[in-house]
């Protein structure tokens, strides 16, 4: 019999952003060789019974049940709040996203399921798996970025507000290095991620399996015709605050450059969960759309002129650019949001760091159709030799492998 997993993520693995999709294919591509449940969260603004609802029956039968042997609807209290676990001061997401009850029931499907292998997704999951001992577990760590105080999510901070961070970024730097020795195997997604973490984690411990691309599902699609508005695009989940700084730095600072060279062009912020800072732009901007959350972010990409990642925080494989380049677009980028990729700038996509340089690299693409297709075609080609995910998928099976093949003392020495 294949060996079974649960999968523990903080809310569904769909919609298909902030690593949703990462999560949903690789447990598609790898069903033929393992077995995966999953437990999940509600999230909070869904009533406790939606799971009945039409949306929540259409996650289960559509794009869950096909994966998953059975799903647990996780919920919790409306302010969950362990400021502290075992005298380990958690950081302010990782103590408002636990509850004890909540990791009784979670210990309870463990006991009910009896998996082969858990596997925790995202700091916010982690802390669920701690009481699990004798069973292997897995941890992915999806942005290592979030340990280093000057490249993390405080970065932008200036004065004194930066220094009312530094406990909190103390305690997730112990959060994270305690949680290290709850799990047999921490994913990263980049050599980058494992070096930055390997100074908290056992290097042995840290396995890279990068992020990649389903290239049967994100294809090139026909140009929009000509005399279109030109359409620019971002993708993101949208509480996770690079994504947020991202669209709020391109709106304030690099949009308004494009609009008066371009006064009939289009930005589309797409993606789950806006916060209010990324509502009031469609508001406050002329131009802007904020679309919330989609079932899919294909019909955008097909219908965008160019994609920009104006990204300036956080680490880790960006799999937004991936689809984009995967659907054949131009891509006009930062320099952080390329670390882990394999992509050249100027000749794979085009970089830039300040607005005006940003904004000037989108309307060299605005202007040059020519330039447009080069750069889509060597896109498309090069995700396909080097990001496909059927490529990458058996690199996590291979981690879930080495993980259930170790001996009884082996796994007893994780508490």
């Amino acid at each position: 019999m294949k060996p079974h997993v649960l999968l523990l993520t903080p809310s569904p693995p769909y919609p298909f952003d902030g690593g949703c999709k990462r999560i949903h294919t690789l447990c598609q591509l790898l069903g033929q060789r393992f077995r995966f449940s999953l437990a999940t969260f509600l999230p909070r603004d869904i009533p406790r019974d939606a799971h009945q609802t039409a949306q929540e029956l259409l996650w289960e039968h559509h794009y869950l049940r096909p994966i998953f042997e059975r799903i647990h609807w996780l919920t919790l209290p409306p302010e969950p709040r362990s400021l502290r676990v075992d005298r380990l001061a958690l950081p302010d997401d990782v103590a408002r996203f636990f509850d004890p009850q909540t990791a009784q029931r979670v210990a309870e499907i463990v006991a009910e399921e009896r998996p082969d292998l858990v596997h925790a997704e995202f700091d916010l999951t982690a802390l669920y798996a701690r009481q699990l001992a004798g069973v292997p577990r897995i941890w992915t760590q999806h942005d290592a970025g979030s340990i280093s105080f000057f490249g993390s999510y405080f970065r932008e901070m200036v004065g004194w507000r930066k220094f009312l961070q530094i406990r909190q970024w103390r305690r997730r730097v112990a959060f994270v290095r305690q949680a290290g020795t709850w799990f047999d195997r921490v994913v990263v997604m980049t050599p980058t991620d494992h070096h930055r973490l390997s100074k908290v984690i056992a290097a042995h411990k840290i396995q890279v399996v990068p992020t990649g691309v389903d290239t049967t599902h994100f294809r090139p699609a026909p140009e929009p015709p000509t005399g279109a508005a030109p359409t620019l695009l971002y993708v993101g989940h949208y509480p996770h605050y690079p994504n947020e700084d991202a669209v709020v730095f391109f709106c304030r600072k690099i949009w308004p450059a494009i609009l008066k060279v371009r006064p009939q062009a289009r930005f589309f912020a797409v993606g789950s969960s806006p916060t209010n800072a990324v509502l009031n732009l469609a508001r406050d901007i002329p131009g802007v759309t904020v679309t919330g959350t989609v079932p899919d972010v294909k019909p955008y990409l097909e219908q965008a002129t160019v994609f920009v990642a104006p990204v300036r925080l956080g680490e880790g494989i960006k799999g937004k650019i991936l689809e984009a380049l995967a659907s054949g677009l131009p891509v006009v980028a930062t320099r952080r949001s390329l670390r882990g990729l394999e992509l050249t700038p100027d000749r794979d996509v085009l970089s830039a760091d300040s607005p005006a340089l940003f904004a000037a690299q989108v309307l060299r693409l605005l202007d040059s159709a020519p330039l447009r297709r080069e750069l889509g075609a060597r896109g498309v080609e090069l995700v396909r030799r080097r990001y496909d995910w059927s490529q990458l998928a058996p690199r996590l099976g291979a981690v879930y492998d080495e993980v259930l093949a170790r001996s009884p003392q082996e796994k007893a020495d994780v508490v």
